[in-house]
């Protein structure tokens, strides 16, 4: 039996909640979980075209769901701490390749960009 479009979304969250609560250096299993939201996605895309746009409060709740998410995502980012740096800390630099590898992981792009077109989708129902 076929999935329908909201189950499919559903599935997508919960990978993104998985993702987020696996440990760092668990590899395979986001390796795993990555391969399956890439499967999700083309399905939801493929399920989404010529469905008519949603209304106000699920877009805004799906808004909602996605700032939720994306937050957790910068919550993890590592913090530059100066005292530490003096005492033979990560440099800045680093931090900053780290904490964008990780955005990229988490797939913090596509979910902004998620939260946009949900946003442009909110002005054209104004």
């Amino acid at each position: 039996m076929e999935p329908t479009l909201d189950e499919v979304r559903q599935e997508l969250a919960e990978i993104y909640e998985q993702l987020l609560d696996l440990p760092k250096d668990d590899f395979e299993r986001r390796a795993q979980l990555r391969s399956r939201q890439h499967e999700l996605r083309q399905k939801s895309h493929e399920l989404a075209d010529g469905v008519a746009t949603h209304d106000a409060e699920t877009l805004k709740a799906a808004f909602s769901r996605l700032a939720q998410v994306r937050d957790r995502v910068l919550d993890q980012h590592l913090a530059y701490d100066a005292t530490a740096a003096g005492v033979g800390g990560i440099e800045g630099t680093f931090l900053s390749m780290v904490n964008r590898a990780m955005d990229e992981g988490m797939g913090l792009d596509e979910i902004e960009g998620r939260m946009q077109d949900i946003l442009k989708e909110l002005r054209t129902l104004e």
